[in-house]
């Protein structure tokens, strides 16, 4: 599978740096606003962390967006067959909300399969859910937008 534009890859060898995945974001869809960019990162890294934890192969991740309507499209695939699963975690558990995380911020999210492994993908647009409503920036952000 080669996915189209910019690409972004996890490998299984070492941690998945996840600080790199959001400075990524950022290069790869300049134009969001920062609350729409700080949503975007926040479903990507959820979405690759889930693959990472519990896929198999390498771990790739793409991005796009439109402006009219200002939408962002994340897809993250991984060799693995097992689709994920939303849970409702107990108050105190320290896991378990990376989807419902998602599907608070994403205005629709879905599975994929594919002919080797399957591709998790979200649509996080601007004036939905929690975000307000946003421009295209006419230029970049130019300070680091990371939120942490």
């Amino acid at each position: 599978m080669t996915p189209p534009g910019p690409v972004f890859t996890l490998g299984r060898d070492t941690l998945p740096p996840l600080s790199e995945l959001r400075h990524w974001i950022a290069r790869a869809l300049p134009r969001l606003e920062a609350d729409h960019l700080w949503a975007v990162q926040l479903v990507v890294t959820e979405l690759a962390t889930n693959a990472y934890e519990h896929g198999e192969g390498p771990v790739t991740v793409t991005a796009s967006a439109t402006f009219r309507p200002c939408s962002a499209l994340l897809e993250v695939h991984d060799d693995g067959e097992a689709r994920p699963v939303a849970g409702f975690p107990r108050p105190l558990a320290g896991r378990g909300r990376g989807l419902v995380l998602v599907g608070d911020l994403a205005r629709e999210w879905g599975v994929r399969a594919g002919e080797a492994g399957k591709t998790v993908w979200a649509r996080v647009d601007c004036g939905t859910g929690t975000l307000a409503a946003c421009a295209m920036r006419a230029e970049p952000i130019e300070m680091d937008p990371e939120p942490c």
